[in-house]
């Protein structure tokens, strides 16, 4: 029981150790994939739910799944790939998660392992593919293979459940912000960052926007702190994620001032209550601009 609590104990203090884990899994074609533990709130044996097929227009939802009690919207992640589909009774598990407060499922052929990555061993993929996020090399029966991280955010605005926000822009933003202060945001979803550059500029506010968790903190190093308003941060990101992004403001004495919103679409309570143990002001979930916008108005102020 003591190794089982210390192994759990290990697993939800990965972030000061300053590592992403990853629940490493093969598609039905036996290509390795990954996703953050972090998303996951379960693993699920597929024999043992009821899976209901719903008509849709996305392909690659393939049904209703009751876990727990709930219809869970279920993903065939081979067909999103792009590869051959198995049938669902060859898919051993599903991966139960939790992506802007939206609970899905991942059918997969099987979990290989549980592994610590830390954010320089995770190569970004310059967005030539959508769909991945990063790529790493791990250890597959005692030999090297390349696993992928896929891009859920582009798998939200493939299913049709995270859009370019213009609909939110129009019914709920209306007041411009208080322009004398900078908004600093780090962002590495090209998805993300478009939306969010869409409401700065609808907000007028004065912005500027990176790629990662350490080209902010440069910037934090060179600017005068008192004239940022407020600090936007993803928690996945490469070189540099969310976690150390606040950890390193609320412990800089001359930065710790400085409000921090996360927009991240990793939004389970687990995650929530570590970023707020950390210090962080606030906590939007991807694409709810709404909550964002209230969130920014109250730390910044509007015209």
């Amino acid at each position: 029981m003591s190794s089982i609590s210390n192994s759990v104990e290990q697993l939800t203090q990965a972030h000061l150790r300053n590592v992403q884990q990853l629940a490493v899994f093969y598609t039905g074609q036996e290509s390795v994939y990954a996703i953050n533990i972090a998303k996951i709130k379960a693993f699920i044996i597929t024999e043992e739910v009821d899976i209901s097929d719903t008509p849709t227009e996305y392909e690659a939802v393939t049904g209703i799944a009751t876990i727990r009690g709930e219809p869970i919207t279920l993903i065939n992640l081979d067909i999103w790939l792009g590869h051959k589909a198995l049938d669902i009774k060859d898919y051993k598990l599903i991966i139960f998660c939790e992506f802007n407060n939206h609970q899905i499922g991942f059918l997969v052929k099987d979990v290989i392992n549980i592994i610590e990555k830390t954010t320089e061993e995770l190569n970004k993929n310059d967005e030539k593919n959508p769909k991945i996020t990063y790529t790493t090399y791990v250890d597959v029966k005692n030999k090297p293979k390349l696993c992928t991280v896929f891009n859920a955010e582009q798998l939200l605005v493939d299913i049709g459940w995270m859009d370019d926000g213009a609909s939110q822009l129009a019914k709920h933003v209306d007041k411009r912000v208080d322009n004398n202060k900078t908004i600093l945001v780090a962002e590495d979803s090209k998805v993300a960052r478009e939306v969010l550059i869409a409401f700065l500029k609808k907000i007028d506010a004065k912005y500027e926007i990176f790629e990662s968790g350490s080209g902010l903190i440069k910037r934090l190093n060179n600017i005068d702190p008192n004239t940022v308003g407020v600090i936007i941060t993803d928690i996945e990101m490469p070189d540099t994620d969310g976690y150390q992004v606040s950890k390193y403001i609320k412990e800089t004495a001359t930065l710790s001032h400085i409000p921090i919103i996360v927009n991240s679409s990793m939004t389970t309570k687990a995650v929530k209550d570590k970023m707020k143990a950390i210090g962080v002001d606030d906590f939007v979930g991807k694409s709810d601009l709404e909550g964002l916008y209230k969130s920014v108005l109250e730390y910044i102020g509007e015209r």
